[in-house]
């Protein structure tokens, strides 16, 4: 919000885009999320491997009572309520900053939103 009070200050028109994707981390391409490990964040060897280790072969089902489903492998996502799920989200979405970025846009991301923000004299109210 200070952003927006800034530009308000200075007499600009804001757009701002807000993006809740709290329902993503069930989407995360475990082998996307290795890839941004090594090239975007340096982390090889052991670390990789551990990482790897933590996140795949995992696997669910859905229990109510004593009835439990078929398990069934998770191919994808990162463990929730997990200290290291929203870091590991964090890491997966990375990218979207440089993307933004590029284009001279101000934005803010957190673990399971995100907000683009453009504010410019080009639509001075009169």
């Amino acid at each position: 919000m200070n952003d927006v009070v800034i530009a308000a200050c200075r007499q600009e028109v804001t757009v701002l885009l807000s993006l809740d994707i709290s329902a993503a981390f069930d989407t995360v391409v475990h082998s996307v999320l290795l890839d941004h490990a090594l090239n975007d964040f340096g982390i090889d060897g052991v670390a990789l491997a551990w990482l790897r280790s933590f996140v795949t072969g995992r696997t669910q089902y859905v229990g109510v009572g004593v009835s439990r489903s078929e398990v069934v492998a998770c191919l994808s996502g990162v463990p929730q309520g997990s200290v290291l799920g929203p870091l590991l989200f964090a890491m997966y979405t990375s990218p979207i900053s440089n993307d933004v970025s590029a284009h001279g846009l101000s934005h803010h991301q957190y673990t399971d939103f995100s907000s683009v923000q453009f504010s410019s004299e080009i639509f001075r109210v009169a």
